[in-house]
């Protein structure tokens, strides 16, 4: 099922589709989007160089985008890096190998941050 656009039922039709695994993975992003709203910025400007946060035994999908995004503060969560971001966790919901889609996420949060090195002139 691909949705164009947002129906408040969509979310709840998915997601009674879904194996028990595949619901779990979906409330895991739902919930990250979710604090990342709720998450204030800080005062103090982020790093210039990422964190590299270590990819822990066995990271899921969601586990890793929220290691990319510890790792990565300078960058801003922009539509376009959280759109790309969620589409990898949709694959995943999908049935695609944890590990091959964290490799493309890393690469995806790495080129975000060649780009914004590009804009700050470093």
């Amino acid at each position: 099922m691909i949705i164009h656009k947002t129906n408040p039922n969509d979310l709840q039709k998915i997601e009674q589709q879904l194996n028990e695994a595949n619901r779990e993975t979906l409330l895991k992003f739902a919930q990250f989007l979710l604090q990342q709203e709720q998450t204030s910025t800080s005062p103090e400007s982020p790093p210039r160089e990422p964190l590299n946060i270590p990819s822990p035994a066995n990271e899921t999908v969601v586990q890793a985008l929220k290691r990319l995004k510890k790792s990565y503060p300078m960058i801003e969560a922009d539509i376009g890096l959280l759109d790309a971001a969620s589409q990898f966790v949709m694959q995943k919901v999908l049935g695609h190998p944890d590990a091959e889609l964290i490799r493309k996420m890393e690469k995806l949060f790495l080129d975000a941050y060649e780009k914004w090195r590009q804009t700050q002139g470093a």
